[in-house]
């Protein structure tokens, strides 16, 4: 049997003693109320005789006589193993968990009436072809839809079956199809049999928009020793450098990059690929990302990364696309990240078959909170190998549509939504003044906000430019329009998306600095290098942010430059297991590490005050901001079980505060099994941190008011991260139980 992980981390500011540790079983806990099949396409309770409102066109009245069909089977309360059992013993195959107790399944109408007599099933009904249909799905005219078989089926049958409708098929990459249909056949499509899903296509893109040593304390744990060196960072991006480990950049020597892999392009009816290779010649995206993670700053510390020592593998997924066909009226022929696969577990195999156990990802594409095939896909692989962290940028779609001077809440991309990854926001860069040009460039500025001045028309430092300035159309009201870019270590980055997820979950889980962010400058096709332009589009590397700093330092901004400074800071905190702990962390343990530590930020709602007006838990920042220091000092006791619980399953921790008065910091995260992006609520395995202090107060999960936990409550039912936090701690012995409420895919380590 697999084991999964969960991870438990304790921060004690006094001596704290692990005492005792207890894993038993609960009580069985009634349920109240009638459980609601919850689908974002439609949401109803079958024990009061609900049923949905299902389109016409978009229902079937049986499942195929003889031959097995798509079901969801509801359990009468909190999923029991051998309840499923039960039902698998009938032949019955469980592929998705549906909440509230249910699961889709595949079997047939002859194994149907088996199943519905037995005396634990709630309810039984057919998983109708509404419910494959993304409720975001464009409708007007014809557009590009991702269409997903089911695992198990034919997908060549299915291929035929939807070629039938008429649409037209551009690619296919095994189970996941791009194809171009009306609504007609987008409906004929979702009464495909096989068809597990329908979303609009997203085309990932990279997430820059057009001092982390101090900030983030990473100098502080370098010092220390922890630096990455036990670790290898896998980064998937646009390139690296010249494409050779000798030619990525000075600051990463070759003998700490131990493969560069160049993704190919699928073949595809959207687009004629001209593969060049792994190396960088666009933007100098991909090298900039990789010098936030592990750049070791050369001889003066210039643009160092997070993990200095750490080793490198890289996936270089950007080639130069000409459009055709229907896809030329949407997208213009340039660069794009083609060379990411549809199905994402196959980037983060090779990595992990390499070695790698962090994968910094800055890219996604907008989702507006939605939990996406592709996240789904990210959760698997994290569920199936829970040693690899993952992060990934949360997205920059922050805006201030209604002009009322606030970011917008729901902005998170995808597969920054999926539950195990490690979700990045933004924060201000504050570099005290420092944004240095090259003064020898004597090119004026592209950058709109600089007015075509060069570096010395600047007197050598880059003007920064407001949020106003740069993004006019998205920031017209203050005190956004007037505030700086960066030069605020406590405030959020205003493009940085903000949460929650559709279904509520907190993200993003951690915030980094993400403007105005000195990391490497791609070697090639320099303006100011006296070279010619790439050839490919007669354009020269895009300098980023204002002026390049020399010819090996550049600005950026945007929540991809965040993400590699946190996957860097996994990179430490893994490090730091290793060596204080000779302890092969796993990804909850690393994000629980990351959770427990962060800063909660004093101007996260960027109203230009730092009067912390919303404490964390919040939408911006989660969290708060990554502390690289204070998650490797030593001061966290840290559980990191494979022992995994069930329904009603529990464990109990015993710790000793020797003194009052400061505060006691208990965090739960569990890599969740993954959940279907038909659900409308994505967490599967439900579990629940309960802390009770030595005078019996009780303080639930996530239950929080001014930053701090607050008593009573209720138990949290959306989230896999869970923090308890005691502002002041009384003396004396904590309790700490985790609980499994709900856990239909178990049993779940924890």
């Amino acid at each position: 049997m697999r084991t999964k992980f969960y991870s438990l981390v304790v921060v004690l500011l006094l001596i704290a003693v692990l005492l005792s540790i207890g894993i038993g079983q609960a009580s069985p806990s009634a349920q109240a109320q009638p459980a609601p099949i919850e689908l974002k396409a439609a949401t109803f309770i079958p024990a009061r005789g609900e049923a949905p409102a299902i389109p016409p066109g978009l229902t079937i009245a049986s499942s195929p006589a003889g031959e097995p069909g798509y079901y969801i089977v509801q359990f009468r309360g909190p999923v029991e193993q051998a309840w499923k059992d039960q039902v698998a013993g009938l032949g019955v195959e469980f592929l998705d968990y549906i909440p509230e107790f249910a699961f889709k399944v595949r079997m047939t109408p002859a194994q149907a009436r088996q199943v519905e007599r037995l005396a634990t099933v709630a309810w039984l009904g057919l998983f109708q072809p509404a419910y494959k249909l993304s409720p975001h799905v464009i409708r007007d005219g014809t557009h590009l839809y991702s269409v997903r078989i089911e695992r198990g089926a034919d997908a060549g049958q299915a291929t035929a079956a939807i070629a039938r409708s008429g649409a037209d098929i551009l690619r296919r990459e095994g189970h996941i199809l791009l194809v171009a249909a009306s609504s007609a056949q987008l409906d004929a499509i979702a009464q495909v049999l096989d068809v597990a899903s329908v979303e609009n296509f997203r085309l990932p893109e990279t997430l820059n928009e057009y001092g982390a040593g101090v900030i983030m304390g990473a100098g502080t744990a370098n010092a220390s020793g922890y630096d990455g060196s036990t670790q290898t960072i896998a980064v998937a991006d646009t390139g690296l450098g010249d494409g050779t480990p000798q030619g990525a950049h000075p600051d990463i020597p070759a003998g700490r990059i131990t493969a560069i892999y160049d993704w190919l392009p699928p073949s595809s009816s959207c687009y004629v690929a001209s593969p060049d290779g792994p190396h960088d010649v666009d933007t100098g995206h991909g090298t900039h990302v990789t010098g936030s993670a592990l750049g070791d700053g050369g001889p003066n510390g210039e643009g160092r990364g997070t993990a200095p020592a750490a080793r490198l593998l890289f996936q270089a997924v950007e080639d130069w696309a000409d459009m055709v066909g229907f896809c030329s009226l949407l997208y213009p022929d340039g660069y794009y990240l083609i060379g990411i696969p549809a199905d994402s577990r196959q980037l983060f195999q090779q990595a992990y078959d390499g070695g790698a156990r962090i994968h910094s990802d800055s890219w996604g594409s907008a989702a507006a909170g939605d939990y996406t095939a592709d996240s789904v896909e990210a959760d698997d692989f994290t569920w199936n190998h829970p040693d690899m962290a993952i992060t990934f940028a949360a997205g920059n779609s922050g805006t201030d549509a209604n002009a009322d001077g606030v970011v917008d809440s729901d902005s998170i991309g995808s597969p920054a939504t999926a539950k195990n990854v490690i979700t990045v926001g933004a924060s201000e860069n504050d570099r005290q003044g420092h944004y240095e040009c090259d003064a020898s460039l004597t090119y004026p500025s592209d950058d709109a906000f600089q007015d075509g001045l060069t570096c010395s028309g600047m007197g050598g430092n880059n003007i920064l430019g407001s949020y106003g300035g740069r993004f006019p159309d998205r920031y017209p009201a203050e005190p956004l329009k007037s505030d700086l870019t960066a030069g605020n270590q406590e405030q959020m980055a205003a493009f940085s998306s903000r949460g929650p997820t559709d279904d509520g979950r907190i993200k993003p889980d951690v915030v980094a600095p993400g403007s105005w962010v000195l990391s490497f400058y791609s070697s090639l096709y320099q303006r100011g290098s006296g070279g010619a332009p790439n050839p490919q589009n007669n354009a020269y590397q895009w300098d980023g942010w204002g002026l390049p700093a020399s010819t090996l330092y550049k600005y950026f901004g945007g929540t991809s430059m965040a993400t590699p400074l946190t996957a860097g800071a996994a990179a430490v905190v893994r490090d730091y297991y290793q060596k204080a702990h000779n302890h092969s962390a796993s990804a909850a343990l690393v994000k629980a590490t990351l959770v427990n530590s962060a800063v909660d930020m004093l101007d996260e709602n960027n109203d230009g005050v730092n009067d912390n007006a919303d404490p964390i838990p919040n939408v911006h920042e989660g969290w708060g901001r990554v502390n690289v220091a204070a998650a490797t000092d030593g001061s966290r006791q840290f559980v990191d079980q494979a022992t995994g619980l069930g329904t009603n399953g529990s464990a109990t921790y015993q710790f000793n505060v020797s003194a009052s008065g400061a505060p006691f910091k208990v965090t739960l995260v569990w890599s969740d099994f993954p959940s279907t992006e038909a659900a409308a609520k994505n967490l599967v395995n439900d579990l629940d941190l309960v802390v009770t202090s030595p005078g019996g107060a009780i303080y639930q999960g996530n239950v929080f008011a001014g930053g701090w936990s607050q008593g009573g409550g209720s138990p949290d039912r959306t989230n896999n991260v869970e923090n308890v936090y005691i502002q002041a701690a009384e003396a004396g012995s904590w309790t700490v139980d985790v609980r499994g409420y709900n856990v239909p895919n178990g049993p779940q380590p924890f």
